[in-house]
């Protein structure tokens, strides 16, 4: 990991302490619930830290995962504790992967997306939630010299990740933007500029402070082949280029 498990924690913690990390909770799923509404399924996954793990209640698929190196006591949590480079989920296994600004907290992001990419199950779904480094989020980041989440995040442009994901053989079905707003720390502050939200998503739609991509896994279609052999078992005749045509062979005395 980029910056290790206290980071994490710190990461965890923000999200669920701070009024930028509940604000960019409900943010985010809202507008899953919104991208995922006709999406259905048996199987979820959110690879990221605990407090993630609610963005699955706005999906219609009813098993939820967490998969984390940290730990949680929270027996509502169904929790895998694992290394975000090494899954231990089956090839093929999920309907839905969700990975909320996880690619942004470790070394080698390209890595832990094919890993997510892996575990979807042909016409599944992987949806990518990052920080716009082109967005008043980036800006307030370049300017700002406290060590804390999730301004120590590294903000990837979403460009990459669409070129990762078409090298997965996964093809972008939608992308958005949300929080276009300042990011003040400040409850009060952050509320009046709430206005900015309508404005920003007609206006300016490319500088929203976070964006999020949907990605269908493709399905490679199989070319049939068609035999062309021959063979005698016991005085029958087998010919795999008529289908279901048997022809038994009288033996001459």
């Amino acid at each position: 990991m980029a910056h290790g498990y206290r980071t994490l924690q710190h990461w965890d913690h923000w999200l669920t302490q701070q009024t930028l990390g509940k604000c960019l909770l409900d943010a985010e799923k809202q507008i899953l619930k919104t991208l995922l509404d006709r999406h259905f399924g048996k199987h979820a996954t959110v690879i990221g830290v605990p407090s993630q793990y609610r963005l699955l209640q706005s999906t219609m698929v009813p098993c939820h995962t967490l998969i984390s190196p940290l730990l949680t006591r929270d027996k509502h949590i169904h929790a895998v504790e694992a290394q975000f480079h090494d899954l231990p989920i089956l090839t093929g296994s999920m309907d839905l992967v969700v990975l909320p600004h996880t690619l942004e907290l470790i070394e080698g992001p390209r890595q832990l997306l094919a890993e997510a990419c892996r575990i979807v199950k042909p016409e599944g779904l992987i949806v990518i939630c990052g920080f716009n480094p082109y967005s008043l989020w980036g800006v307030r980041r370049l300017l700002n010299k406290q060590k804390s989440a999730p301004w120590t995040n590294s903000f990837i442009q979403p460009l990459h990740i669409r070129n990762w994901l078409q090298l997965a053989e996964f093809k972008l079905e939608k992308q958005t933007r949300i929080l276009y707003r300042p990011p003040f720390t400040h409850p009060t502050l952050f509320d009046k500029f709430n206005f900015v939200e309508h404005l920003g998503d007609k206006c300016f739609p490319a500088l929203g402070g976070v964006y999020v991509l949907l990605a269908r896994a493709k399905v490679i279609p199989l070319t049939p082949i068609r035999l062309k052999w021959k063979q005698k078992l016991s005085n029958i005749r087998i010919s795999t280029t008529i289908p279901g045509n048997i022809v038994g062979s009288v033996s001459k005395v």
